[in-house]
């Protein structure tokens, strides 16, 4: 038996990644890395609409809110209180879709909102309610009123030709950017994706409140 199978599959391909590596090249290709557990559902159901959006020709918007105070109020005021906060808000986002839209609520203060057939103007309006509902949500703690604010990252379908898991994390990964860019605004906004002509990315979006 030789040595390097001795040594198991791991050696082997520390040695074959050594000699790619020796000639000039890359690595060999990694696999695909599974996506979090807690982001399991929200793929799932990313790819689906993905899947329809394609078959039908529907447009569809992904928004991303993000409670601007969940980790103080977290430190602050332990899990009971957010977990009591995320319930609410949970309640107050379904009340504001329609018929086919979804909401899923992420870890750590985080909502998907999923809007079918809405083209970017109308996702823009309706990620700017919800912006201005749960700044005006009264949530008292231990007697306590804790001002709330959340920040929104939007993405619209940009490409019809992509397969339906290329879509959904294309579509996933340009919400991120775009929720990023609220943080650094400042938070308490809206920030939307979008691909200039040119191809460079750009942002736009309400000012904050």
């Amino acid at each position: 038996m030789s040595q390097a199978l001795i040594k198991g599959p791991k050696a082997w391909l520390n040695r074959l990644r050594r000699h790619w590596q020796s000639r000039g090249g890359d690595a060999p290709p990694q696999a695909p890395a599974s996506p979090p557990a807690d982001e399991a559902p929200l793929m799932e159901a990313l790819r689906r609409e993905a899947a329809r959006a394609q078959r039908h020709g529907h447009d569809g918007a992904l928004l991303l809110l993000e409670l601007d105070p969940w980790l103080r109020l977290q430190h602050q005021w332990g899990s009971d209180c957010v977990q009591a906060l995320d319930q609410r808000l949970t309640q107050l986002v379904q009340q504001q879709l329609r018929g086919g839209d979804w909401l899923l609520p992420l870890p750590h203060g985080v909502w998907a909102v999923y809007l079918p057939c809405t083209d970017p103007l109308g996702a823009l309006d309706a990620a700017d309610r919800l912006r201005h509902r749960v700044s005006m949500l009264d949530y008292r703690w231990s007697g306590q009123a804790l001002p709330l604010s959340a920040s929104l990252g939007l993405a619209h379908w940009q490409d019809w030709k992509r397969e339906p898991q290329q879509g959904a994390d294309q579509l996933l990964q340009q919400a991120r950017q775009a929720l990023a860019m609220a943080r650094g605004a400042g938070c308490n906004c809206v920030r939307a994706y979008a691909v200039t002509p040119s191809g460079r990315n750009r942002y736009s979006g309400t000012r904050p409140a």
